[in-house]
């Protein structure tokens, strides 16, 4: 007998045994395609993919509450020396909640605090205004960087 006519057992390749007792399951690794593709931004553009991301990007920027996100304004002492100012807080109905820096106050003669602030508010908003609240804004060193006003607007 010729060695080409020996009868062979009938096995499976190498390779078929290897990948199929050490891949994952066919639905993982898709999932893992699928969440490498999204996170790396990998799809082209004009394709549904595409166009679901985007739209789960637009809904994250205009659904998420405002209260999730704390970025209101702070004085700190590095920004008070390049700018002199009044900073918007806040604004709810007709109560306004303004930061205004020390320096501003301090440069008028009068003794009341609520007074230099009521000048100085007055000058640059124009409304008809009642101070509610004067809280003072400090450093870590007690040094007063400003004031945070509440004013009631008529």
């Amino acid at each position: 007998m010729n060695s080409g006519d020996e009868p062979r057992e009938s096995s499976p390749p190498r390779a078929a045994q290897l990948s199929s007792t050490q891949s994952p399951a066919p639905g993982s690794a898709k999932l893992r395609q699928i969440l490498t593709r999204s996170v790396f931004w990998a799809y082209e553009r004009g394709s549904w993919q595409y166009d679901v991301i985007v739209l789960v990007i637009l809904a994250f920027i205009f659904l998420t509450p405002r209260s999730w996100f704390h970025d209101r304004p702070r004085l700190q002492l590095s920004d008070l020396r390049h700018v002199q100012g009044i900073v918007q807080i806040s604004h709810k109905k007709n109560l306004w909640t303004f930061q205004v820096d020390a320096r501003l106050v301090q440069t008028e003669g009068k003794p009341d605090l609520q007074s230099l602030l009521q000048d100085v508010l007055k000058s640059r908003l124009r409304r008809n205004f009642t101070i509610r609240s004067v809280t003072p804004v400090k450093d870590r060193n007690g040094i007063i960087l400003g004031y945070n006003v509440v004013l009631q607007t008529h």
